[in-house]
């Protein structure tokens, strides 16, 4: 994993954090603003300020665990345990014809004894979107690409999932068995794409600059380009003539292959065979799987795939939507402010919701992962609305820049009103590992260690940290040698099966502070 220096500069925020409120208790500055100033300006932590310590101070810095093991060194063996057992749990896949060394990996299925939208029967037979978590999860926590586990889930994605122009047909009998070679759906599009840049991302350098990456495989290249094109295909309806407020975000898209171009759906016709689209009950557009196609997109944008900045505009005009239209005053939390002589500004804590208007369960309630969500498209939105050659002149000035701006710094006021170090507030599904990866993913690319007066990587990593499940595993090494190792893992079953793959993904991204670096620096600083 990290050597000790690197490992204390990925997770020195939660002691930086700490330290911010003890100066602030004792009336020292920390930092100055002024009133209104944009979350998307909002400086990024100084990482190297309290790196080396200070000799001399009146008192270390507390224990944040428990009394006999620090609380860094605790996330790091979670890190470092909860790396080892995901590397243990791929399966092998056996690919026709193959040598040993090239076979695949996947990491099962997401399935669901119940159907969404009433009925009963399996819900999500679709492999890929796990086993691309999965990968993205590992390169995250440094694993190497060239290690074995890495080298096989590629395989298996590229030989089972790849978009092509190819036709295959599921099982007839056995309704776990996928075998189309474009993958299933949005969301497992949008993995893919996120598994493939991180591969080629590992270093974290981004952060300071906008220049593009590159990635010099050049069938790797091909790839993204075509995992690219087919996410933007599936915006929204599958028809081409929707209206277009039908086609601004996305959703599963999942397509059928029917024999004999019969009917049943709505889809086109190749070679005699149907692909046809299941539109899902309440909505052809929700906001999580509008928001993982963003982030997909948007790490595309980083390696030099751009899409038309439209879709951008397009993506910030669903997420507005799906925002609360009002809510309750909530005074902002800006310690400089007041230093600075200013009043705090108050906002509307106003969330979002992944369908609005939606009548079932929580899809219409604003949550804590919506929330989220919601501000990391914003988020997104401006960077790259704000820096496109095409939009970089009148964005700043427009309408829809302050609309958004404000639609941020009233969602910061919901999740702080709202605050729940663990628990997916509002959701009556749960999701709660889910929550936490995505707050990190939004207070990251804000460069924010502070939600209202709360640090929240410390206090959502203390939950992590209740939750561990620990066992041995056989770990593969680069070479797929296995070695029996302890092993750490989370299963919480708030999400859907695989329960332990994707709550031990979000555990880890979690801790290991996964967005860090995927956005360029803001430009000033304004407190915490």
């Amino acid at each position: 994993m990290d050597d000790a220096r690197s490992t204390w500069r990925s997770l020195v925020l939660p002691l930086a954090g700490l330290l911010v409120l003890v100066l602030l208790a004792a009336g020292l500055p920390a930092g100055l603003g002024a009133p209104g100033a944009s979350p998307a300006l909002a400086g990024p932590d100084d990482d190297d300020a309290d790196e080396d310590g200070k000799e001399g101070d009146d008192e270390p810095p507390p224990d944040l665990g428990e009394k006999d093991v620090p609380f860094i060194e605790k996330v790091n063996e979670a890190i470092e345990k909860g790396t080892n057992w995901l590397l243990a749990r791929g399966k092998i896949f056996e690919i026709p014809g193959a040598r040993d060394e090239a076979q695949g990996a996947h990491y099962g299925f997401i399935q669901s004894k119940t159907l969404y939208g009433g009925g009963t029967g399996p819900g999500y037979p679709h492999p890929a979107g796990p086993t691309a978590l999965a990968l993205y999860t590992l390169l995250k926590c440094d694993v190497e690409p060239s290690h074995g586990v890495i080298e096989r889930g590629f395989t298996w994605l590229k030989v089972r999932h790849r978009i092509t122009q190819e036709w295959d047909m599921q099982g007839e009998f056995d309704p776990f068995t996928w075998t189309h070679t474009e993958a299933g759906s949005s969301y497992e599009i949008s993995a893919m794409i996120l598994a493939l840049t991180a591969k080629y991302d590992q270093k974290k350098h981004t952060g300071t600059s906008r220049k593009k990456l590159r990635i010099r495989d050049k069938d790797d290249q091909e790839w993204l380009v075509e995992l690219v094109e087919g996410l933007v295909d599936r915006r929204g309806s599958p028809d081409k003539d929707s209206p277009p407020a039908d086609r601004l975000g996305w959703r599963y898209n999942m397509p059928r292959i029917q024999l004999g171009g019969g009917g049943g759906g709505r889809g086109r016709s190749v070679a005699g065979k149907t692909r046809s689209v299941n539109v899902p009950p309440h909505a052809n557009q929700d906001l999580s799987s509008t928001q993982l196609a963003a982030l997909a997109l948007y790490n595309a944008h980083r390696f030099g795939v751009d899409v038309d900045p439209q879709i951008w505009l397009d993506i910030a005009e669903f997420t507005l939507s799906h925002q609360e239209e009002t809510g309750p005053d909530h005074e902002r939390h800006d310690p400089g402010l007041a230093r600075g002589g200013y009043a705090a500004p108050k906002d509307k804590a106003r969330g979002f919701m992944y369908i609005k208007g939606s009548p079932d369960r929580s899809e219409g309630k604003a949550t804590g992962s919506m929330t989220a969500c919601g501000i990391a498209n914003l988020l997104m939105c401006q960077e790259v609305l704000a820096n496109h050659r095409k939009t970089k002149r009148t964005f700043g000035t427009s309408p829809l820049a302050a609309q958004m701006e404000k639609a941020v710094w009233d969602g910061l006021a919901w999740l702080d009103r709202n605050w729940s170090s663990f628990d997916n507030r509002n959701s009556g599904t749960g999701y709660h590992t889910y929550y936490l990866y995505a707050l990190e993913r939004t207070m990251d690319m804000l460069g924010k260690q502070l939600v209202g007066k709360r640090l929240w990587y410390q206090e959502g990593a203390e939950q992590l940290l209740k939750r561990i499940q620990r066992t041995s595993s056989q770990v593969p090494d680069k070479k797929m040698r296995t070695e029996a190792m302890d092993t750490m893992f989370w299963e919480t079953k708030s999400t859907h099966e695989p329960y332990d793959v994707l709550d031990t993904c979000f555990a880890l991204l979690f801790l290991k502070r996964a967005t860090r670096g995927v956005m360029p620096p803001p430009a000033a600083v304004t407190g915490n």
